[in-house]
């Protein structure tokens, strides 16, 4: 048992440098300067975005990018199904803001296995401008989000842009279970990823690319089958030779009403599709749970007092990154109360990456589904 417990100390003195190492690197990220425009005109933007459902705050969120502080752009929102109740709803936004070119279109067709990139398949023909935008119905952006992606995208050598994001309000624990897996979790690890690696991912809260890039990856049919729709499109860009560009920018989600069920479902999701697409990396991964990692060094080591500070030290570094993360670097809002979870979503967190090693099937709106070793999703005879 002692050997376990040195083992496991290791490890969690590992993730202990990992953490703080990713706290330095988000906070470094976030400093840096915006690219800047190469050009005094301002290339034309076509921003599609594929919606589902209406809830309280898809309103705000759509609404943010028809404020756009740019002088040409146009917005396509597509539903698939007719009976959407979002359809009506999409179609009063754009009677209340006619200075802004939008369209709302039923994109009935189900063009692979990806619905949302099913919908951007059929928007893409009415895209007018070589400037493709595609951002999620639940994200909330800044007046000056277009002018930002436009300026990255004008610099040499550039293929695609997207941004980091945070959480909203929150308003059920598995919704601020999900904004601390966002904040003291995924935005650390891209910042550290740019730094160590290179970014070759792009973020699916919201990504930009010119429309000739799109076309040299296979435009969106060539990803029409992958659940991970924004890994594939960065990925893939970043094969050409183009480089993925992550602004230090910062958009909101929204998902204030998350429940326990959606949390686990989508995150073990996420963790058996980039366990196919990057193995290597997503085993590495691993070591980063500095909590769990002492947790079970005080246990296999007897309970031992070393074990127990061991422990502590590791809650109070995940804290400190949490909170440095959250509201020192993406300026997000969740309330104290709400990082008491921290324990109890580290210890979620590392089961669900354990649970990811043990097969290759998701569940993904009602349907099963198995992960080949490619990323592509495969309808599962089960189903």
């Amino acid at each position: 048992m002692m050997f376990l417990a040195l083992m496991f100390a290791l490890l969690a003195l590992a993730a202990l440098a990992y953490q703080v190492g990713a706290a330095a690197a988000l906070w470094f990220f976030l400093r840096r300067p915006f690219p800047e425009g190469a050009d005094a005109a301002q290339p034309g933007i076509s921003l599609l975005k594929p919606v589902r459902g209406w809830d309280a705050d898809t309103s705000a969120c759509l609404a943010s990018f028809l404020r756009q502080d740019y002088p040409d752009i146009q917005v396509v929102f597509g539903v698939a199904d007719p009976s959407d109740p979002a359809l009506p709803l999409l179609r009063q936004l754009q009677a209340d803001n006619p200075e802004v070119e939008v369209q709302s279109v039923i994109c009935p067709q189900e063009l692979g296995l990806n619905p949302k990139v099913s919908t951007l398949r059929q928007l893409l023909p009415l895209a007018r401008h070589e400037l493709i935008v595609i951002s999620d119905s639940d994200v909330r952006v800044g007046p000056d989000l277009a002018a930002r992606l436009a300026a990255a995208l004008q610099k040499p050598g550039v293929g695609l842009a997207t941004c980091l994001y945070r959480s909203g309000p929150v308003h059920t624990g598995p919704a601020a279970l999900e904004a601390l897996s966002i904040s003291a979790d995924f935005m650390p690890s891209v910042a550290m990823a740019h730094y160590v690696e290179g970014i070759t991912f792009a973020l699916g809260a919201v990504m930009a690319l010119p429309r000739q890039v799109l076309e040299d990856i296979g435009g969106f049919a060539g990803i029409a089958d992958y659940l991970a729709d924004d890994y594939q499109l960065g990925h893939r860009v970043s094969r050409t030779g183009l480089k993925v560009q992550v602004l230090p920018y910062v958009v909101e989600t929204l998902s204030s009403r998350e429940t326990l069920q959606g949390y686990l479902a989508r995150h073990l999701r996420w963790a058996r599709t980039y366990r196919v697409c990057r193995p290597r990396g997503y085993f590495a991964y691993g070591i980063t749970f500095a909590l769990p990692w002492g947790l079970l060094a005080w246990l296999a080591g007897g309970l031992a007092a070393w074990g127990g500070q061991l422990a502590l030290a590791c809650l109070a570094v995940r804290l400190s990154v949490a909170v440095v993360a959250e509201r020192a670097c993406l300026q997000g809002r969740l309330p104290w109360g709400w990082f008491l979870l921290l324990p109890l979503k580290d210890m979620i967190s590392f089961g669900l990456w354990a649970l990811s090693f043990a097969g290759d099937t998701v569940n993904w709106r009602g349907r099963r589904y198995r992960v080949t070793p490619d990323g592509r999703l495969v309808k599962s005879e089960e189903d």
